[in-house]
């Protein structure tokens, strides 16, 4: 029996079921280009659940989280390591005044980069080999370490520890959350930026937002009621303006949508007028749309 990976509890809901077969030849012949087939172990099936009391939605089996090599060969793609992200952005604010930091997924070190150029000291910690020794050679403190090797290795070190765009990844949040609490001083910040499952991407046919890429899809919700279940307290919680790179799955997304649903709404998104909302979009009013990603920042208590 299928139980929530945060509560233990079977007071789940079955959203879908997608055929692996129909994901190993969507990733093989997709703009990816991977084949997932060893990924997936042979199962004939993944199912999307909801855990009911925190709305966190995961999939299942679990044992199909992308390994190492998924990530390797994913490295490959230029725009799936980006540098310059708004989170990080964001969190250069936040994390003024903190003495010691740990980003966990480090990657190749452009956070980490970016801390130390405005005299933060971090240190990063990152399972892909590969981007640890891209790390290592620039010079930065990046290791190749798991959050359950540095939670027992750096208990109660930092003043504030950060994932970026990892959370969703894993299996098995729970552990997840607690190893990275760990870390923590008394009092410390805790910050995730995740995929808000309740921007446009509920719209799309996403392969990057399903196993074996990401485990787990969250909203506000799914965050507020972590209080319950950890000792922390949310602080602070940031929408991300649409990004200008987002703005064409963005228009399809709610395009196709709303054409679904609505007869009258093809009047509105057409060949026609859709140049003219992705001028204005691309203008500056994206801006004032939600984009992809949610950010959130805890209190240790």
């Amino acid at each position: 029996m299928c139980v929530s990976p945060l509560t233990g509890s079977r007071d789940v809901t079955l959203l879908k079921v997608i055929p692996t077969e129909q994901l190993i030849h969507d990733w093989q012949h997709g703009r990816l280009h991977t084949d997932i087939t060893n990924e997936l172990h042979g199962h004939k099936e993944i199912c999307l659940y909801q855990c009911n009391q925190t709305k966190l939605k995961f999939f299942y089996p679990t044992d199909i989280a992308g390994s190492d090599k998924l990530y390797e060969k994913l490295q490959n793609i230029a725009s799936y390591y980006m540098t310059d992200k708004w989170e990080h952005r964001v969190a250069l604010k936040d994390l003024v005044g903190c003495e010691k930091i740990l980003e966990i997924g480090s990657a190749s070190g452009a956070f980490v980069q970016a801390c130390i150029d405005r005299g933060l000291n971090i240190r990063g910690i990152e399972i892909n080999d590969a981007a640890v020794r891209m790390a290592r050679q620039k010079g930065l403190p990046v290791e190749h370490l798991s959050l359950k090797q540095a939670a027992k290795l750096y208990f109660e070190s930092f003043d504030a520890v950060c994932g970026f765009q990892v959370l969703e990844h894993v299996p098995n949040p729970r552990d997840f959350i607690d190893w990275s609490i760990k870390m923590l001083k008394q009092g410390g910040k805790l910050i995730y930026c995740v995929p808000n499952t309740e921007s446009f991407l509920k719209y799309q046919y996403n392969l990057l937002d399903m196993p074996p890429h990401h485990m787990l899809q969250f909203s506000r919700e799914t965050f507020v009621a972590l209080q319950e279940l950890f000792p922390l307290k949310l602080e602070k919680v940031r929408y991300e303006p649409l990004a200008s790179y987002h703005v064409a799955g963005y228009m399809k997304s709610y395009g196709h949508h709303f054409c679904s649903h609505c007869a009258p709404a093809k009047i509105l998104f057409n060949r026609y007028t859709n140049p003219f909302y992705r001028l204005c979009l691309s203008l500056g009013l994206r801006r004032l749309l939600v984009g992809q990603s949610l950010y959130v920042q805890f209190r240790r208590l």
